[in-house]
Order: C-alpha cells, then structure tokens, then sequence
C-alpha cells in the first residue's frame, strides 16, 4: 500500500497493524508446538526447559523484528533465573530451589509459579491466586510469556510496499 494512503486513512493503517499483530501471535504460538524434554530434574529441568522454548520462539520473534530491536533472554546460573527483555519490558523468573517454585516479575505475572508436571509443553500456574481471581489455574507457557511482552511491538515495514508497484506512470 502507498504509504500516503495509508497515513490519510486511519482504517487500512489498523487492518495493517491486526494483520501485523495477528502473523506475529502464530509465529510465537509454534513455540509451544515444540515438545522438550525435562528429564528428571524437577523444577529446575522444567525452567531449562522453558528456557529452552522461550529461547526458540525468541529467534522466531527476532528474525521477523530484527535483532537490535528485538527480544533478549539472559540465563543466570546458580540458582538459576532467567530474564526477558524487550524495550522497556522486563520479566524475571528466579527458581527457588527450596520450595521448587519459581518467582516471576514483571507485567501482571508477578507472584509464585509452580511447573505442570504431567503436561508435555512447560507451563506454569500461579500458586498466589486465590481461586476466585481472573486467570486462577490458566497455565503459562512460553509463547504466553512472549506475546505479553512482544504484545506493543513495531514490525518493520515489507520491502515490497515501497515500491512503486506494477502501476507506476
């Protein structure tokens, strides 16, 4: 599309950003598709492997958004803890060992999380919630976490639309 078209009509600007939006979440959504094993580590082989899965659907992310503006995960070792960053957007995830849940920051998520054990993707539910609270038993999973923090992001605009098309005088 013209990019003057586009600016002066404020509908097909907002059917480019759902359509934009809406390639994005299928993109993060195949993360979760991917099946990892835990072994028999418990909570911490549960967060390696929804590191391992949020690192994955991150390179999907990334490549559509570029790398310098696109989502980081850092690892922290002993104890283990990750962290998400994607613009001013954080979230931090930190495994006590102890009582094997794992506490997250960041966006609406923070409380106390504990694994799924029996469900192949790792998910999370929200230990902290009293059951009569919105979201009280929904599993997290990692496309989850990436589209909360991904959910504001600017994809860049497809080379071909600045061409002048097969119509130019």
């Amino acid at each position: 599309m013209n990019p003057d078209f586009t600016a002066r009509n404020p509908i097909v600007a907002a059917a480019e950003q759902i359509r934009a939006r809406r390639a994005l979440g299928e993109l993060i959504d195949t993360t979760d598709e991917i099946r990892l094993e835990r072994g028999e580590g418990g909570a911490e082989a549960s967060l390696r492997a929804f590191g391992d899965a949020l690192a994955m659907g991150i390179k999907r992310l990334n490549s559509i958004l570029g790398e310098r503006n696109g989502v980081r995960l850092v690892r922290l070792e002993r104890p283990l803890r990750l962290r998400l960053r994607f613009g001013e957007y954080r979230i931090a995830l930190e495994l006590d060992a102890s009582t094997e849940l794992v506490r997250m920051r960041g966006l609406e998520f923070d409380g106390e999380y504990q694994f799924v054990p029996d469900l192949a993707i790792p998910s999370l539910i929200d230990v902290s919630k009293v059951s009569t609270e919105s979201g009280y038993g929904e599993a997290i999973t990692p496309s989850m976490l990436l589209k909360s923090i991904a959910r504001d992001a600017e994809l860049p605009r497809p080379p071909h639309l600045d061409s002048p098309g097969p119509l130019s005088f």
